[in-house]
């Protein structure tokens, strides 16, 4: 088809679906990401479409024109310094009791933990009212050690929390992501009067928690723990080459060893070292997409919600890949990605771009805009892409941790995945099931 640029200058994105899917044939859709619409036209259509385009500059039928008049006005989702965040995530430590395979903070791991004078420094700055009008604002706890085992710091955390955000009529939402091996009785206390949204990392199957992370029992005692208080966590999984073909098997395994959860997330690991080739790459996202799309259709069976973070990207208008990370590393300096938080990691000065002075915040401010501006939408790989809206340029990290060639192929393997998400939305059932049917 020859050029389209009348649709992309209307937020419509004409897709060619045998390009991604060769069963498909001839076949196409039109994407309005604004509306979240998608109709599917033929090539005379699109051809028709087009003209009417070219001579009336609308589409002469009242639904194709809806793609365009129902069409949302993009609020940007980024911010442009520091001191419009809110969204913080804390670091408390680069300590880990585990050593998983794919880590990618690996090369982090030590001793280090956060001071407390510096973590109220960042909250003081954080939670406070003459710096944002915004009434929620969100903290986090995670990052490449175990959080929960500095939990002195934790609690400490949420307490001065709730007490700046009392004082100055804010409601904080919290969350933590753990590797499910430290709980008692006073975390599942917290958890429950301060609502904190529970993330437990689990490859799920027994052999492949015990071969990539270790220690099964020890976290499906703490699964269990949580659930007897009410507690319904989500699971994070990463789904590497090792498991990439048993995702429909994990689901059935919660399915029938822990029936009370109700969301999975799996994500494919970010580790570009574990392949050689961007060939080797792309069959391992073939292999992901395929079975993914399986295992969320039994999840939808058994009540559970199976997604993703490229999944979730869908639902979101996104001007920006990073809306502008404001994540506190146990050094007690500011980094723009929870990935980068050890000065042992190469892109640890790439990534830092403030700081804790005696008990003032201090930022490089002009480093921070750098950063966020690095990946955004308008990026001409961008303009005829219909995850324009969705996927906004891409992650930095990968950018720099990824070489040219595998870049492109998580870029094709993102539309891949996408159009499948789509098509299934539009067709209400797994087109993957159907592979070489006429549709």
């Amino acid at each position: 088809m020859a050029d389209l640029d009348l649709f992309y200058q209307r937020n419509l994105f004409p897709v060619r679906v045998a390009d991604f899917l060769p069963y498909a044939q001839s076949s196409y859709i039109i994407y309005s990401p604004l509306s979240h619409h998608i109709v599917p036209v033929d090539e005379n259509e699109l051809s028709r479409l087009k003209e009417e385009l070219e001579t009336n500059g609308h589409f002469l039928d009242a639904e194709m024109q809806c793609l365009v008049n129902e069409q949302e006005k993009p609020v940007p989702n980024y911010v442009n310094s520091p001191g419009e965040v809110y969204a913080l995530t804390v670091l408390p430590n680069n300590i880990c009791n585990f050593s998983c395979s794919y880590c990618y903070a690996a090369k982090g791991h030590g001793h280090d933990e956060l001071d407390e004078g510096t973590l109220r420094a960042v909250l003081d700055f954080f939670i406070d009212a003459r710096r944002t009008k915004r009434r929620h604002l969100y903290v986090s706890f995670g990052g490449g050690g175990e959080p929960l085992l500095s939990w002195s710091k934790v609690r400490m955390a949420i307490l001065h929390a709730e007490e700046l955000a009392g004082r100055q009529g804010f409601t904080m939402h919290y969350s933590f992501a753990s590797n499910g091996s430290v709980m008692n009785d006073e975390i599942i206390e917290f958890i429950q009067r301060y609502n904190i949204k529970t993330n437990i990392s689990f490859d799920i199957l027994e052999d492949v928690q015990n071969v990539q992370r270790k220690h099964y029992a020890k976290v499906c005692q703490t699964l269990d723990t949580l659930l007897e208080h009410g507690i319904i966590p989500t699971i994070n999984s990463v789904i590497t080459p090792f498991n990439v073909m048993r995702q429909e098997e994990m689901v059935r395994e919660v399915h029938c060893r822990f029936p009370k959860l109700k969301r999975l997330s799996f994500d494919y690991v970010v580790d570009g070292n574990l392949f050689q080739t961007a060939e080797e790459l792309q069959s391992f996202y073939d292999d992901y997409t395929l079975h993914f799309f399986q295992a969320k259709g039994i999840g939808k069976e058994f009540g559970l919600c199976v997604s993703s973070i490229k999944y979730h990207n869908l639902e979101q208008i996104k001007m920006r890949a990073c809306a502008g990370g404001f994540d506190l590393t146990p050094q007690g300096t500011l980094s723009m990605c929870f990935f980068v938080s050890s000065p042992k990691e190469t892109l640890y000065p790439d990534f830092v771009y403030g700081r804790v002075e005696d008990g003032t915040v201090v930022f490089d401010t002009g480093k921070f805009r750098r950063l966020v501006e690095a990946s955004d939408n308008k990026q001409e790989k961008c303009h005829r892409c219909f995850l324009k809206w969705h996927c906004a340029g891409g992650c930095l990290y990968h950018a720099k941790t990824y070489s040219k060639e595998m870049l492109e192929t998580m870029c094709r393997f993102q539309q891949k995945f996408s159009l499948v998400a789509l098509l299934n939305e539009m067709a209400g059932q797994n087109i993957l099931e159907h592979a070489g049917a006429e549709s």
